[in-house]
């Protein structure tokens, strides 16, 4: 079958490409001397779980307890805070596997009797983490079984990425000198993934649009358009008003996540000419300026401003390579929001 008789919208996976962005990251993070523990909220499937650990990941990174309970993986990081009412799970899970709490909260650290911990630590991005180095070790010296730091560069730059250097240099130490070894210095995210030497401390990243990228990568040069793996097939379904087609993906389908310091809802494929610019979602329309026809009827590949969101709105994707069909995976995550 052919991709583009796909009922629309629908989501397409190249697996070449896939398997390609799998495989590089998992080099890059080789040659930068870090284990690679894949963020899984990305995909949500265990089959791409699968293959990344197959390529060498020494575990995975979930969100939430719900995608851990789904997906596969011997060695499981929650890097996300937890709350008491879900400690049965997470006693359950760790009956079956090893895993792993970020905290950054001294109660939270004494709730957690047993399991292992990594203080997170905010290096300027502030959202979650703890702010001082005292903090650091207040919260270590809560954990039962400390075994090392988080944290989370999102979209930092070079000279925040020395910053943030700077400062879990200053918690390493004061956690070294209140008698705790960090063995796991936890970083990563895609957009960071590059400058992990500039933390020469880490010992492993957590990136997870890297499998697919997305326009806001695009946007931020991290890869190129051949790159991204997963595809919407959209079509168009009016193009009454002059200047403007309606496409049938909205904010239902794309999530309503603008691409990073862009504001567009996601990138056309193949129209570097004339290209068409997605400006605005209703819940199932997608308006688009054009500079030339469009016709009702006429399909079009989008690449997604954030594909993670994007994923989590789809009960299945497809999959195949050279533009055929060759099946489709269940998103096993989805909604796993608890």
């Amino acid at each position: 079958m052919d991709a583009l008789d796909l009922d629309t919208p629908a989501l397409y996976v190249d697996l070449d490409v896939l398997e390609r962005n799998i495989a590089r990251m998992q080099e890059q993070c080789r040659a930068w001397g870090v284990a690679l523990r894949p963020h899984v909220k990305t995909h949500k499937i265990p089959e791409i779980a699968k293959l990344q650990l197959d390529a060498g990941a020494i575990g995975i990174t979930v969100a939430k307890l719900g995608e851990a309970e789904v997906l596969p993986g011997d060695d499981v990081l929650v890097a996300y805070p937890l709350l008491k009412p879900k400690l049965p799970r997470l006693r359950a899970l760790a009956k079956q596997r090893r895993v792993k709490v970020a905290v950054d909260s001294v109660d939270v650290a004494r709730d957690l009797e047993g399991i292992e911990t990594l203080v997170e630590v905010d290096v300027g991005v502030g959202r979650t983490g703890v702010q001082s180095r005292e903090q650091a070790v207040q919260v270590a010296q809560a954990c039962t079984d400390f075994r090392g730091i988080v944290y989370w560069p999102s979209w930092l730059d070079e000279a925040g990425f020395r910053a943030a250097c700077a400062k879990i240099d200053a918690v390493l130490a004061a956690l070294s000198s209140a008698g705790f070894e960090a063995t796991i210095v936890s970083g990563g995210s895609t957009p960071g993934a590059a400058k992990t030497p500039l933390i020469p401390q880490t010992t492993e990243i957590r990136p997870g649009t890297y499998v697919f990228y997305d326009a806001s990568s695009l946007a931020a040069q991290l890869c190129v358009e051949a790159d991204c793996a997963l595809r919407v097939l959209t079509a168009v379904v009016s193009t009454a008003v002059p200047g403007q087609c309606v496409i049938d993906a909205g904010s239902k389908t794309l999530s309503s996540d603008q691409t990073v310091g862009v504001g567009t809802f996601g990138h056309f494929v193949g129209r570097p000419r004339r290209p068409w610019t997605l400006r605005k979602l209703n819940e199932e329309h997608g308006y688009v300026e054009i500079d030339g026809p469009a016709q009702v009827g006429e399909k079009v590949w989008l690449v997604p401003s954030h594909v993670c969101a994007t994923v989590n709105l789809h009960d299945e994707i497809w999959y195949g390579r050279g533009g055929r069909v060759e099946g489709s995976w269940k998103v096993a995550g989805r909604g796993k929001v608890r």
